[in-house]
């Protein structure tokens, strides 16, 4: 492994942001279809921004949404991760596990796998004690996946970024205990 990754799963390797990487998020970022979930799609600023809060994120506090690639070909396939929240609502501020991966990655397992993955690195290296996720009740695909890595559901809430967006606004939180 070297020291190319923080951690790896069985098919995926975590690691910090590097310029490279701007490019290809912008691609998966920029893409209708992966935002779906989300008031519009990223613009490059908005993505590189993302990735520069990302990289702060990571000098902190030892994590963030972390740059992912498959181990078999070091193919970008987007993010999955931790990242620290403190928005307002009542459950802030809190530690999130996230994840957005390119179209031609779906449907694969990567995002389960990977945030398995990322929840024993919270648990076991950082020593997190509880780990939130938050999506709109709209996305069954990533309510799936919090469900799969053996996440309970918690509350709804009204997302104070998405007030007024009738189709996502509605959000459901999600959490693990360690």
């Amino acid at each position: 492994m070297g020291n190319k990754y923080l951690f790896t799963s069985e098919r995926l390797g975590f690691r910090n942001w590097k310029d490279a990487d701007i490019p290809k998020m912008i691609s998966i970022s920029g893409d209708k279809d992966v935002m779906e979930f989300f008031p519009a799609p990223a613009t490059p600023i908005q993505t590189e921004e993302f990735i520069g809060r990302m990289q702060t994120m990571f000098s902190e506090k030892g994590y963030c949404y972390f740059a992912v690639e498959r181990l078999e070909d070091a193919a970008f396939i987007g993010f999955i991760g931790l990242m620290y929240q403190t928005y307002d609502v009542p459950f802030s501020p809190y530690t999130d596990i996230g994840w957005r991966l390119g179209k031609e990655f779906w449907n694969k397992g990567y995002a389960t796998e990977g945030a398995s993955r990322c929840l024993k690195y919270a648990f076991e290296d950082l020593d997190l004690s509880n780990i939130k996720a938050t999506a709109p009740l709209v996305n069954v695909k990533s309510i799936r996946v919090m469900e799969k890595i053996g996440m309970k559901k918690q509350l709804e809430f009204k997302h104070p970024r998405l007030v007024g967006n009738t189709k996502l606004e509605t959000c459901t939180c999600y959490q693990i205990e360690r």
